[in-house]
């Protein structure tokens, strides 16, 4: 991934865990008003820059029915599989017909909510079980009287 500023990492973050949570109490994502073309019907989600392997820098644009990435337009309903891999900001498509795309960037975790959120109804595709970090405690010593 190239280098993104460290506040559209938190923010990337920040997102991606609040709508999970919504998406995990049976919430949908949020449309925003449209920047491209939209089919009857379909809502748009989000736009941001992207880094697609072997392909460099792309905005993708994320809707209810198409993922867009530059020049190339995936239909939701071609996507066979989703392989998120939020700790190094990335994500695995699989399609039918157009073999595996995967992106990466601060905004790709929300990215993977959306999608999963539109597909599957959930906020994690089946199957897959993401490891949360509990919260850290502090260490407490304690002084033994005698």
């Amino acid at each position: 991934m190239s280098e993104y500023d460290p506040g559209q990492l938190l923010a990337g973050h920040r997102s991606a865990s609040m709508l999970t949570g919504l998406v995990e109490r049976g919430g949908r994502p949020a449309a925003v008003t449209p920047t491209i073309a939209l089919l009857p019907g379909e809502k748009q989600y989000g736009w941001f820059p992207v880094d697609v392997a072997d392909d460099g820098r792309r905005l993708a644009v994320v809707t209810s029915r198409r993922l867009i990435l530059g020049a190339d337009e995936y239909p939701l309903r071609s996507v066979i599989r989703l392989w998120p891999r939020p700790d190094d900001w990335a994500l695995t498509l699989e399609t039918r017909g157009r073999g595996t795309v995967e992106v990466s960037g601060p905004w790709v975790p929300w990215l993977g909510v959306v999608l999963c959120a539109e597909m599957y109804g959930t906020a994690w595709p089946p199957g897959y079980a993401p490891v949360i970090p509990g919260p850290r405690r502090r260490l407490r010593r304690y002084e033994t009287v005698q």
